[in-house]
């Protein structure tokens, strides 16, 4: 090769004219774009050299995975805050970056109730069976403008500076006497307060105790059996009455107790008693005037005489306290 070839070989192998054959084994390339260093592959950024890969972004580290808000924690019976509900269980971000999952696996609220089973007062009863008094209706009876007898015999009476007086009416005698009724709790519409019989003998024999009587407690709640005391207030009661007694006196009394004043009714009904006329020995006067004293009834009293005395009846229409 002269000088002149030589030069001008070299000069076209440096203008990359010529290409020069390689060792053998080898392959020519040009130079690399991405090769082995892909975008995406898998979802990758650069395979082999991956943003993740072994260098993940949360790739096992997990937000929340196993960690649960108020598992087993309950607010009241049955009721569960979020039982078996995770936040992000599952859920991992670009776990190793392959394919990008969001949320998967990730519930809310899955199997999470509010109040399942949870009652308020379940069985819890106010009063039940709460009452006031034996046998007590649980509120004080009040009293009409006038005197009333109910069905079952419980009488109100309106009393001087608006008291209330009320109670059962009842009946009865001594041993020797036969009075009906004695009660009056199926008395019915309109209620008749009547009683009707023998009167016994009041003699030596019986020390006295030939007795019919017919009257009404002022101190006893409807469906009560405790009777109590009352003060009078007013200055005198008007009673008005019908009575077939034969020749047997009638008697207006209050009680208290084994405590009585009695006043002997000589007029035609209604007939008004001053409460001074009113005396614990009435059939002459000769014992202690009434003087207000508290008392628990009302009376209309026969007492007997020598003989038993049938045929005798009382009714008692009305008592008003004035």
């Amino acid at each position: 090769m002269n000088r002149t070839f030589a030069v001008v070989f070299w000069g076209l192998v440096s203008l990359g004219t010529i290409s020069l054959a390689c060792a053998s084994g080898e392959t020519v390339k040009g130079p690399p774009s991405g090769s082995g260093n892909t975008t995406g592959t898998g979802n990758t950024t650069g395979t082999g050299n991956t943003t993740g890969t072994g260098n993940t972004t949360g790739a096992g580290n997990t937000t929340g995975t196993g960690n649960t808000t108020g598992t087993g924690n309950t607010t009241g019976q049955g009721n569960t805050t979020g039982q078996g509900n995770t936040t992000g269980a599952g859920n991992t971000t670009g776990a190793g970056g392959r394919g990008g999952t969001t949320g998967t696996g990730n519930t809310t609220g899955a199997g999470n109730t509010t109040g399942a089973g949870n009652t308020t007062g379940a069985g819890n009863t106010t009063g039940a069976g709460n009452t006031t008094g034996a046998g007590g209706t649980g509120s004080p009876t009040t009293c009409g403008a006038a005197f009333h007898a109910a069905t079952d015999g419980f009488v109100t009476v309106p009393a001087a500076g608006g008291a209330c007086w009320k109670g059962y009416a009842f009946a009865g005698g001594d041993t020797g006497s036969t009075i009906m009724p004695m009660t009056f709790g199926t008395c019915g519409s309109p209620c008749a307060l009547t009683m009707t019989g023998t009167v016994g003998a009041a003699t030596m024999a019986n020390a006295y105790a030939g007795v019919a009587y017919l009257g009404f407690n002022i101190g006893q709640e409807s469906g009560s059996t405790a009777t109590g005391l009352v003060t009078p207030t007013g200055t005198s009661l008007t009673i008005t009455f019908t009575a077939s007694t034969a020749t047997l006196p009638l008697r207006l009394q209050l009680s208290a107790g084994a405590s009585f004043w009695c006043y002997t009714i000589t007029g035609p009904s209604p007939v008004t008693v001053p409460y001074a006329m009113l005396n614990t020995a009435c059939w002459d006067n000769s014992g202690t005037a009434y003087a207000k004293q508290p008392i628990n009834n009302v009376q209309l009293v026969v007492p007997g005489g020598a003989t038993a005395t049938p045929g005798v009846s009382v009714t008692l229409t009305s008592v008003k306290e004035n």
